[in-house]
């Protein structure tokens, strides 16, 4: 028998017939294992970018509970476990991250997270499958500056209403959490580049740029004001029922102003403070108002109790053309033309066909003012800060402000991956 099988085998060592088909399977073997190994790579890519954008979500959302002084380590896992398609273990969650351009950066979170699962063909060459390890780091960046601020923390903060042709050269942000927290209705035009709000954006075709960056649902704006030294004094009234007479030319002068201010005709206004204690700066159809020329004015209104805060109200075909002071004017209310002692809740009007030129900060914390009517409202510096802020009419707000207005500036801010 053994002589049988050596004289097959010495038959089949000179037989040359069959080699391709030994040759196409070994070829086959190897065929099978590349493309075993080409599919488990594209696996391993497809959790990498899963994960990676895990990790990024993740991060967002634990910047965004940071940023809303809210646990961002709860936040982060509930959204990593929201969004992971595959088994995953978080390596870390933490602020500040220890590597990268925000190492030591409070206010950035970083999130790392991996995966390891064996795959059928790579587990029969490597006794453990490899581990991939994705890594992100968010945190709250600026984006603008915004020229107009509503701090309302309920209802709309930021109206357009009817026909109201608006152009800021500036952004506009919203504090309210609510649905609409900014309303651009009718066939009102808000032209801004950048519109955030903390809550919805409620607006259709037409009503914005094409290009503008809409942002809901983001971060609020802080106060810019809320701590500086504001105080001030109206225990003595140097006035009472001010009044200026169509037919009269007037200077006024800084001082307390009880029941108000009525101009009906030519004031001009020295530099100074003029505290309105109760009643209504109150500027009627026909009145110009300006500056002497000796420096610019703030404006304060208050009142003998929360009730009687003052008012403004600039009614129609009025002119109004007033800055705020310098800081070598005032080093103190350097920049604010109009401010409303944050103890009221004080409506106030620019209405009607008003001329308006004004530069300054106008900062109502607790007060609600609307541009309202045919008002052409032509401001080349002003910021506007203010509890709601309705807009109506034609209004044309730039922001080429000095250095005495541009610190106090909100910024505005939106949370991003950054590494």
């Amino acid at each position: 028998m053994i002589a049988g099988i050596a004289r097959m085998l010495k038959r089949l060592r000179g037989d040359e017939r069959g080699n391709l088909l030994l040759m196409a399977g070994a070829a086959l073997t190897g065929l099978i294992g590349a493309a075993g190994i080409g599919v488990d790579t594209v696996q391993w890519y497809l959790w990498k970018r899963q994960m990676q954008q895990t990790v990024d979500t993740g991060a967002t959302a634990g910047a965004i509970a940071l940023s809303f002084g809210r646990d961002y380590d709860s936040s982060a896992r509930s959204e990593i476990a929201r969004t992971a398609n595959t088994a995953y273990t978080v390596e870390a969650i933490r602020i500040p991250p220890t590597s990268g351009a925000y190492a030591g950066d409070t206010g950035a979170v970083e999130v790392i997270a991996t995966t390891s699962r064996k795959l059928p063909f790579s587990s029969v060459f490597l006794a453990t499958a490899p581990t991939i390890r994705t890594r992100a780091v968010a945190t709250a960046v600026a984006v603008g500056d915004p020229c107009v601020l509503a701090l309302a923390t309920s209802g709309t903060g930021v109206e357009v209403f009817g026909s109201a042709d608006v152009s800021l050269d500036c952004p506009v942000a919203s504090n309210s959490p609510v649905d609409v927290s900014v309303d651009v209705g009718g066939s009102a035009f808000l032209d801004s580049g950048l519109i955030l709000s903390v809550g919805g954006i409620d607006y259709s075709t037409g009503n914005l740029p094409a290009d503008a960056a809409i942002i809901p649902y983001g971060l609020p704006v802080s106060d810019p004001l809320a701590g500086r030294d504001l105080s001030y004094s109206s225990a003595s009234c140097n006035y009472t029922n001010y009044s200026v007479s169509p037919s009269q030319n007037v200077q006024a002068y800084g001082g307390v102003y009880c029941n108000g201010m009525k101009l009906q005709g030519t004031v001009r206004m020295h530099g100074g403070v003029y505290i309105i204690k109760s009643g209504t700066f109150q500027v009627n159809s026909g009145a110009n108002i300006s500056l002497f020329g000796d420096g610019g004015v703030t404006i304060i209104l208050t009142g003998k109790n929360s009730n009687t805060v003052a008012t403004v109200s600039i009614n129609g075909d009025a002119k109004l053309d007033l800055r705020a002071p310098t800081s070598a004017e005032n080093s103190k209310w350097a920049g604010i033309l109009f401010y409303q002692d944050p103890m009221g809740s004080a409506t106030h009007t620019f209405n009607g066909g008003a001329d308006i030129d004004i530069e300054g900060i106008i900062y109502m914390p607790k007060g609600d003012v609307t541009y309202n009517g045919d008002a052409t409202q032509n401001a080349q510096c002003l910021l506007l800060i203010s509890e709601r802020v309705r807009f109506g009419g034609t209004n044309n707000i730039e922001n080429n402000c000095n250095v005495d207005i541009d610190p106090w500036a909100g910024k505005a801010k939106v949370v991003r991956v950054v590494e």
